[in-house]
C-alpha cells in the first residue's frame, strides 16, 4: 500500500462516516438544513480528513480515535469554501453551483458560522487541545481570507510595489491553506496521545504541505489563464499576488506596455510563461523537502513510509503537474 492506495481507502470510509455523522452534529438543524450540509460536503478530496487519520496511524493510534476528528477538520474546510465562494463571487463550486447562488448570500455565510461552530464544539467536547487546535485553525484561515483581498487590486503601472505587498504572498498561504494542513495533522497527533513536541512537528508537517498545495493550485489558475485567458476573466485578479511574488523574488521588471495593455493579465501571462512554471515548481519543491524533513520524527513504520510520500503525492494530484511534466 502507498499513499494513494491509503488515501482512496481512508476517503471512502470518511465519506461514509460524515454520512452518518453530520445528522448526529448538526441535530440542531431541520431536516432540509442537515440534507444541505451533506450536499455540501460531499465529492471533497478528503485530503486533511485522511492525513488526520494517517498521522494518527503513523503514531500508533486508533481509527476510531482519529475519525471524529477528521469529520471536524472536513467541516471546517466545507465551511470555508462556502465563505470563499460568495466573497470571491464564484458560482461553481465541484461543477455544481456554489452553496450561496442556491440558498441566497444571508443563508450561506450563517450556514458557514453554523458549521465552524459545530465543529469548535464538537472537538472541545473531545478534549482542550483538540478544541483549541480547530480554533486557532478557524481564526487564522479567516485571517488569510480578509487579508487576501487587499492584495486583488492590480499596482498602477510604473509603480513599484512596496515590500510588503510584495511578500506577503508566503504569508498568505500559509493563513489560507497551510493552518488548516497543520490542524489536521496537529488533531492525528493529539489522537495517538502523543506529545507537545510531537504535535508541533506533525503540525508543522501539514503547514508545509499545505502551502505546497496552495502554490500549486495557483499554478493551476495561472496555466488555465495562459491557456484559455477569455474563459477566466472574473477569477483572473487573485493571480496578481503570487504573480508579484515571482516578480520581486526573480528580479523580474514587467514592461510598462504590458501594465498598461487592457488585456495586461494574459500579457502578463504570456510574457513570463515558462519560467514562472519552472519557478512556482521550485517554491512547491522546497516546501515538499521541508515538509518531509519532519518525517523524521515520526516512528519508523508503514504508516510513517506513507507519510514521506505524501506532501509530493498530493501535490501531484493537482492536474496541471501530470501535464506538465509526465514524471509526475
Amino acid at each position: 500500500m502507498d499513499f494513494i492506495d491509503y488515501w482512496v481507502d481512508i476517503r471512502a470510509r470518511l465519506d461514509k462516516e460524515l454520512t452518518r455523522q453530520i445528522p448526529k452534529l448538526f441535530s440542531a438543524f431541520g431536516p432540509q438544513q442537515i440534507k444541505t450540509v451533506q450536499y455540501i460536503i460531499n465529492n471533497g478530496k478528503r485530503i486533511r480528513g485522511c492525513l488526520v487519520c494517517l498521522v494518527n496511524h503513523a503514531l500508533g493510534g486508533q481509527i476510531a480515535d482519529a475519525l471524529p476528528r477528521a469529520v471536524a477538520i472536513e467541516c471546517i474546510q466545507a465551511a470555508s469554501l462556502i465563505h470563499d465562494d460568495y466573497v470571491d463571487n464564484d458560482t461553481i463550486r465541484r461543477k455544481r453551483p456554489a452553496t450561496w447562488t442556491v440558498e441566497g448570500p444571508r443563508r450561506a455565510v450563517l450556514l458557514g458560522d453554523m458549521m465552524f461552530a459545530t465543529a469548535i464544539q464538537s472537538m472541545v467536547e473531545l478534549s482542550n487541545a483538540d478544541g483549541i487546535a480547530v480554533t486557532r485553525a478557524i481564526a487564522t484561515v479567516a485571517n488569510g481570507a480578509y487579508q487576501e483581498p487587499l492584495l486583488l487590486a492590480k499596482p498602477a503601472a510604473g509603480r513599484a510595489l512596496d515590500l510588503n505587498e510584495q511578500t506577503i504572498y508566503e504569508r498568505i498561504i500559509y493563513l489560507k491553506t497551510g493552518a488548516l494542513f497543520g490542524a489536521a495533522c496537529q488533531l492525528g497527533a493529539i489522537a495517538a496521545g502523543a506529545p507537545e513536541e510531537r504535535c508541533a512537528h506533525a503540525y508543522a508537517f501539514g503547514a508545509r504541505t499545505g502551502e505546497a498545495y496552495q502554490i500549486a493550485d495557483d499554478l493551476v489558475e495561472f496555466v488555465s489563464v495562459w491557456g484559455a485567458p477569455q474563459e477566466h476573466t472574473e477569477r483572473s485578479p487573485a493571480l496578481f499576488p503570487v504573480l508579484n511574488f515571482f516578480c520581486y523574488k526573480t528580479g523580474l521588471t514587467i514592461p510598462c506596455h504590458l501594465a498598461e495593455s487592457q488585456h495586461s493579465l494574459h500579457d502578463w501571462c504570456q510574457y513570463i510563461g515558462m519560467d514562472f512554471i519552472g519557478y512556482m515548481k521550485h517554491e512547491i519543491d522546497a516546501r515538499v523537502k521541508s515538509a518531509e524533513s519532519y518525517v523524521g520524527q515520526f516512528p519508523s513504520n508503514i504508516y510513517g513510509k506513507m507519510l514521506a510520500e505524501a506532501p509530493a503525492k498530493i501535490v501531484a494530484m493537482m492536474s496541471c503537474f501530470s501535464a506538465l511534466d509526465p514524471s509526475t
